[in-house]
């Protein structure tokens, strides 16, 4: 054990130990000490939501939480390759600023074996004290300079939308992604432009449109748009959820990152986008000129597809969609040659046409949409067919027929 340190201390104390050994041989450190009070359950919270972007089997950078004592809070941060967080806890009373870094499974032992409604943390030279109650930990930290500071959001120009419209964004485009084509299209592209936002996904099999309402601030950033990645918006719908519903989230794209800022501005998440060059979207779209257009109840038709799309086989994957004035036949062809088929009715007084469409991409939208309302679907023969709803402007799903 190098150092002259005991051979009994944990992989994260003795790396600690090793930080602090290694920078102050190159520098010499004014450790300021630390003082924090504050909700045991609140700084719980805060610390978990960025402790689950640490890395424990990765590189030293990515291992820890850095924890910054402020004026007036505690902001929590950590990070991977691909995405970083910034967690703002403001109910606390800071005795001392300061900065340090921790193993989150430290931190977490700390914390479940706590039993007092009130935690302080007090660092003095290389050590930092954490107590609650009966329960004390000491363990040794170091101000570390050469650890990543992730700063707060301070850019003019962004695009404000309402939580829950930011939630139907991900949730109506989401499932598109391809997991195993082009590297750009396993994400979901933002176009941040003038009074809205343009959210679209594509395997080039399908594609899903949705524009939110947005308020821009500051101007139109050089950075208008970014590719995001499922799992950052993953992370953005769980520091949303149900009680950022309501509030504000900001969202700019700037220095090759994109930003969101949620609850409050209390959490910031930066992700890099995905690189390469999304394809031209709107091409995809199809126009209403010389297409058929029928109107089916939502209910009637995600009954129709459920029940059917068990019907299909190997040999016969698709489902055949057959409109005709005032009825869609959906069929599936089921095992031993036999046929499956089920009536919808629809408003159309058009001629018949036919289309065949992948089942698992109909089960797909149709489990993003809401249930009480009507469905439009314009369609030629051959060509992509067009999903639409009609109580709502901005939004597009386009599926390309099987042969």
């Amino acid at each position: 054990m190098p150092f002259g340190l005991p051979s009994n201390l944990t992989d994260e104390i003795f790396l600690l130990f090793a930080i602090n050994f290694i920078l102050e041989s190159q520098h010499t450190f004014q450790l300021i000490p630390m003082k924090i009070t504050c909700s045991r359950k609140k700084f719980s919270a805060k610390f978990n939501q960025a402790a689950a972007y640490a890395l424990p089997n990765s590189g030293i950078i990515f291992r820890y939480v850095v924890i910054d004592a402020e004026a007036g809070r505690v902001v929590f941060s950590a990070g991977n390759h691909d995405i970083s967080v910034r967690v703002v806890l403001k109910d606390a009373e800071i005795g001392s600023e300061g900065r340090v870094i921790l193993p989150p499974r430290l931190m977490k032992e700390f914390l479940q074996a706590a039993t007092s409604e009130t935690v302080k943390l007090e660092r003095k030279g290389g050590v930092l004290r954490m107590s609650a109650g009966r329960i004390i930990r000491e363990i040794p930290v170091s101000d570390v300079s050469d650890f990543p500071e992730i700063p707060p959001f301070t850019g003019k120009a962004y695009h404000e939308v309402i939580g829950s419209d930011l939630l139907k964004c991900i949730k109506r485009t989401s499932f598109v992604p391809s997991k195993d084509s082009k590297y750009i299209l396993t994400g979901v592209l933002f176009e941040l432009t003038g009074n809205e936002i343009n959210a679209v996904s594509t395997d080039r099999c399908r594609l899903s449109w949705q524009r939110m309402k947005a308020v821009p601030h500051g101007g139109q950033s050089a950075e208008n748009s970014a590719v995001v990645s499922l799992k950052t918006l993953n992370e953005v719908k769980k520091v949303i959820g149900k009680d950022g519903a309501e509030l504000p989230v900001k969202i700019a794209v700037e220095g090759g990152k994109i930003i969101f800022v949620t609850a409050g501005d209390e959490i910031a998440i930066i992700s890099r986008p995905l690189e390469g060059r999304f394809p031209a979207w709107r091409k995809f779209i199809p126009k209403k000129t010389g297409r058929a257009t029928a109107l089916v109840s939502i209910r009637n038709f995600r009954a129709a597809v459920r029940q059917l799309k068990e019907m299909t086989t190997k040999d016969k994957p698709g489902l055949l969609l057959d409109f005709r004035p005032g009825t869609l036949e959906i069929s599936a062809g089921g095992n031993a040659g036999k046929k499956s088929a089920r009536s919808v009715p629809i408003t159309y007084g058009g001629k018949e046409v036919t289309t065949k469409l992948n089942p698992n991409f109909l089960t797909d939208f149709i489990r993003s949409i809401p249930g009480e309302r009507s469905l439009s679907i314009s369609l030629k023969e051959n060509g992509p067919v067009l999903f639409e709803l009609p109580q709502e402007s901005g939004f597009a799903y386009v599926l390309m027929p099987l042969a």
